[in-house]
């Protein structure tokens, strides 16, 4: 009887972690996605990465948590640079109105995104769907 040759064995060693490493990752999205299907209004936020890049000039002056009974949300108030408005700013955001963001592969859930201006401010909420 010959044994496999090393190279071999460390082939199919590689291919074993690999395996595992990507099912394990699989199971945690599944178990993430359920999880926030289940209990989205549980005070889940969608991550900061799902917020618009706030234009060079512009300075975000406040971030809170709100929740209520449908669910908790990200509000986020942006101040305009010096000489635009807040519906200036709006437009070039791309937020000139309510819009639900689609599920990407790192959040797996819909994202409402609003932007409304408010005493010179511009004010972004941003929620689970």
């Amino acid at each position: 009887m010959t044994s496999r040759p090393p190279q071999r064995k460390r082939a199919k060693r590689t291919l074993l972690a690999v395996s595992v490493t990507v099912g394990l990752l699989s199971c945690l999205w599944v178990m993430r996605f359920l999880w926030l299907q289940v209990f989205h209004t549980e005070g889940a936020l969608p991550p900061m990465s799902r917020v618009p890049q706030v234009p060079a000039g512009a300075t975000v002056t406040d971030e809170s948590m709100e929740c209520a009974s449908g669910g908790c949300w990200r509000t986020i108030t942006v101040v305009p640079a010096a000489g635009q408005s807040p519906q200036d700013l709006a437009r070039e955001m791309g937020l000139t109105q309510e819009q639900t963001l689609p599920p990407t592969l790192l959040d797996p859930m819909s994202v409402y995104l609003g932007a409304k201006p408010k005493d010179g401010e511009l004010v972004l909420h941003l929620g689970y769907r």
